[in-house]
């Protein structure tokens, strides 16, 4: 089946993980979080996606600057290889994102600033809303390109080791 052209898998990888994440994060949003409920998982995040962003980055310079047979002959199969490099960047992009993103909501005093500020109750739970459910959208973003990521990876391994 194609649509616009392209394949049902093109377009699953391209922005499929874009799409669940947007729809998690309206799902998200409709179940009212509290950022307070939240806190400690998002203190978390920051650890786990600078751990991936520096794994990713070096993986990166690995096989870039590598030059093994191995390295050689993934870098021979341009499709799969390009597929390789594209999930490899968004993922360091999406990891340093949610990082700081959620560094930002764990760790700094919103409530002072939210009492300093004459909002009403119904801008700042709003506000929250949406801030959280952005956080949550990018979240699932990130675990589905990372999926695709390994799945890409293992075929270019799979490949090799069938030869």
């Amino acid at each position: 089946m194609k649509i616009f052209g392209k394949t049902y898998s093109y377009w699953k990888e391209s922005i499929g993980g874009i799409i669940i994440g947007f729809i998690s994060s309206i799902l998200i949003f409709f179940l009212s979080p509290k950022l307070s409920d939240w806190i400690d998982f998002m203190k978390g995040i920051p650890a786990l996606c600078i751990t991936i962003f520096g794994f990713l980055l070096t993986l990166l310079g690995i096989i870039l600057q590598g030059n093994s047979s191995t390295i050689d002959w993934m870098r021979s199969r341009k499709k799969l290889f390009n597929r390789f490099i594209q999930y490899n960047k968004r993922i360091v992009i999406l990891s340093f994102i949610i990082s700081i993103y959620s560094y930002i909501l764990g760790f700094f005093n919103f409530k002072y600033y939210v009492e300093q500020l004459p909002l009403s109750d119904c801008i700042v739970n709003l506000g929250e809303k949406i801030v959280i459910s952005i956080f949550f959208g990018l979240l699932v973003w990130f675990v589905i390109d990372t999926l695709h990521f390994i799945k890409v990876f293992y075929a270019l391994i799979k490949e090799k080791d069938q030869n």
